[in-house]
């Protein structure tokens, strides 16, 4: 019994691994991006895609200003939060995605509590202050 204990464990515990490999939590509060939030949020992120929200970062490329650092702030996620950095290195957080709002995920993977479900009013205010967003 014991020798087939010793042969299957190592199988069952790599399969496991491949299986959770996606799924394992982030070690602190990372920024995680709309498709890691997808896997459990599949409605929600099919309904963000078609918002301004989500295409915010290509509103910057089409006036020439996607390197501008000025607006990353409310075109991209996280930034100057330990999100977005610039295109090249974390393209994954262009455009104003879950955590935007929400705050980043790294907590929230696995655990309800960890993300803020109904942000304040305060978080859309630090864009949306003037008619020009």
């Amino acid at each position: 019994m014991k020798k087939l204990f010793l042969l299957i464990f190592p199988i069952i515990a790599l399969i496991l691994l491949v299986v959770f490999q996606k799924h394992v939590p982030s070690q602190g509060n990372e920024y995680q991006s709309a498709e890691q939030c997808k896997m459990c949020h599949a409605e929600k992120h099919k309904k963000w895609e078609t918002t301004r929200m989500a295409k915010a970062y290509d509103l910057l490329v089409a006036a020439g200003q996607e390197n501008n650092k000025e607006c990353y702030p409310c075109h991209t996620t996280g930034y100057g939060k330990g999100g977005f950095t610039d295109p090249q290195a974390t393209p994954n957080l262009k455009g104003v995605q879950c955590e935007a709002c929400h705050g980043a995920g790294g907590n929230h993977m696995g655990d309800p509590k960890g993300i803020i479900k109904t942000p304040p009013a305060s978080v859309c205010a630090e864009c949306h202050k003037n008619s020009l967003h």
